[in-house]
């Protein structure tokens, strides 16, 4: 999504974020303390600060500023010099109109000279999507950009079984999957927890077992691990204790599975 806003070319696109500390810490008792929605650091060092914004703030451009100032200031520690500090981008997801002004839903502020409009430096960089503005239709998204801004303004409503043609691509069936998880109650959250663990479980111990040419042990042996996890799963959804995988080794995958379907049978009755 941070590569569609950018719109960079190729040989300086993202590859890879690293998820800060969202606390911009404090350097006196004090200093206002300041909380990012989302601070990462890209494989080049760039900085950014991600923002989604629901409610119209009044003096929203002030505080990006202040953000933007502390996080960019905090790269320097003792013994670095100037050279050290990389450009710090903040973007900003509003769902309200701050510039009414303009028709433009994708706003990029730099600092500027006043009349040959050279920048300064690279180093400050301010993105605005307003999504309000945003009024494409699915079959009219021409750029990633297009997309994911249309994820964002249509994701309750959007069926992950029958997503638009442009949406259809790994990283947004992803979205819809994390969000799907997002939205789900507690008991729907530990189940599809379980089942995506019971999954990379089973393909890394097929993975496993294949490298060391002992597949028909591992099936047997992952029978009984997915069993054992099944027991685990429901216990804890049971808010019962949960009983050690050594000892639960010790039985059949026959009575694992029985003791499994138990145990489901009573949460059934209990969450009708």
């Amino acid at each position: 999504m941070l590569n569609g806003v950018l719109a960079l070319p190729a040989d300086h696109a993202i590859q890879d974020l690293e998820l800060l500390n969202p606390f911009n810490p404090k350097e006196a008792l004090d200093d206002k303390l300041s909380i990012l929605d989302i601070k990462a650091c890209d494989q080049a060092g760039r900085q950014f600060n991600v923002e989604m914004q629901l409610v119209a703030r009044r003096h929203y451009e002030k505080r990006i500023l202040y953000y933007w100032a502390r996080l960019h200031q905090a790269q320097l520690r003792e013994g670095q010099d100037y050279l050290q500090i990389q450009p710090t981008i903040s973007i900003s997801f509003l769902d309200h109109v701050r510039f009414p002004h303009v028709r433009d839903y994708h706003l990029h502020f730099r600092l500027l000279e006043r009349t040959r409009y050279f920048p300064f430096a690279a180093d400050l960089e301010l993105h605005v999507l307003e999504l309000p503005k945003f009024t494409k239709a699915a079959e009219e998204l021409s750029s990633d950009l297009d997309v994911w801004l249309y994820f964002l303004r249509h994701a309750e409503k959007i069926d992950p079984e029958a997503l638009p043609a442009a949406l259809n691509q790994p990283l947004v069936r992803r979205a819809c999957e994390e969000l799907k998880m997002l939205t789900q109650s507690d008991l729907e959250r530990e189940r599809y927890e379980a089942r995506r663990k019971a999954q990379l479980d089973y393909d890394t111990d097929i993975k496993v077992a294949r490298l060391e040419g002992r597949e028909e042990g591992a099936q047997q042996g992952l029978a009984k691990g997915q069993q054992i996890g099944r027991v685990q799963t429901y216990e804890r959804l049971l808010h019962q204790p949960t009983t050690p995988t050594e000892q639960l080794a010790q039985a059949s995958v026959e009575d694992l599975s029985r003791r499994a379907d138990e145990l489901q049978a009573l949460l059934a009755r209990q969450n009708p």
